[in-house]
């Protein structure tokens, strides 16, 4: 064999390895003696972007590390699982977990319950069957969901609304996000739900959508995106179709869409406190791994509805 061929030979197996493992990247601090994994759907999400600086300013407060993995796409379920499975094999004290896919969530907790591992969740609220979680911490997905409606139905009241929903990826936060929406408008005679998509939480595919959404039904005059990112998406596609009236609101309360609102690209965003949830989440693992317990495993993070009135109060 030639010193050229085993070096193409190299050359391939080194990029084989590399491909490999995609599935889970990595930010921040490497593994220690006192590491909390923290582990989200993604990282390319403003949302979770804040929910990692929370974590991460707590966890120096408290005296911990932070490790923070998550797959490359929020429906890479395998690579969430992977990046627990490697969280265990490194020796995290604890894990803080979230995902939109609920049979995942069950079987990551499972295997950190297995490792004897003690798991929050985060940004999630609805809990899971048959494992043991310590506690969950984010905001309840249901409200804010009616919240938008609420907020239509009485800031808009004299407003007739043709409603198209951007949905996320199927599970319980869709269903939460859509369900409190659609609830809450039957309350309200002036707005009506004439479409609903998928958009999988993706700012791209929410621009797409909305545009298909609007040039099959031109009497869409709001769009509700179940995250920030859809309805930023959909703020764009109103850009490009040349729309100004059109109504777009979000859940998350993202800076990037505290900043748009401020400027008019898009109506309202449901404020989270993504940061508040991450520092919370923290405190948490620190309580879980002293062996504490607790009254309640519901933490929730209340909300409220962002547009131009109030979004000076919390762009920081």
């Amino acid at each position: 064999m030639s010193k050229k061929f085993r070096k193409l030979i190299g050359l391939l197996l080194s990029s084989s390895l590399v491909l490999g493992m995609v599935g889970c990247s990595a930010s921040g601090e490497g593994e220690g003696d006192n590491t909390i994994a923290f582990i989200p759907p993604t990282m390319v999400s403003s949302f979770y972007e804040q929910t990692i600086a929370g974590a991460k300013d707590k966890a120096n407060e408290l005296g911990y590390t932070v490790s923070t993995t998550a797959p490359q796409k929020e429906d890479d379920y395998e690579g969430l699982l992977k990046c627990v499975e490697d969280a265990i094999t490194k020796g995290a004290k604890a894990i803080a977990l979230c995902t939109t896919d609920d049979k995942t969530m069950a079987i990551a907790v499972e295997k950190a319950n297995a490792a004897n591992i003690p798991v929050v969740l985060f940004n999630t609220l609805s809990e899971v069957e048959g494992v043991n979680v310590y506690s969950y911490v984010g905001y309840d997905q249901r409200k804010a969901g009616a919240s938008v409606a609420e907020y239509l139905g009485t800031e808009y009241k004299d407003t007739k609304f043709k409603v198209g929903i951007l949905e996320g990826l199927p599970g319980v936060f869709t269903e939460n996000r859509e369900g409190g929406f659609l609830d809450e408008v039957n309350k309200y005679s002036n707005i009506e739900v004439v479409a609903k998509q998928a958009a999988n939480w993706e700012r791209e595919k929410g621009m797409n959508v909305a545009t298909n959404m609007y040039q099959a039904n031109n009497k869409i005059n709001m769009f509700y995106g179940l995250s920030d990112e859809m309805a930023l998406g959909a703020a764009q596609a109103c850009s490009s179709l040349g729309l100004k009236d059109v109504i777009t609101i979000g859940i998350d309360g993202n800076p990037n869409t505290l900043s748009d609102i401020k400027s008019g690209v898009c109506t309202a965003s449901v404020y989270t406190n993504p940061y508040e949830i991450g520092a919370q989440t923290i405190v948490d693992c620190d309580k879980a791994i002293k062996g504490e317990s607790i009254e309640n495993k519901l933490h929730e993070i209340p909300t409220v509805i962002v547009d131009k009135n109030n979004v000076d109060e919390y762009i920081k």
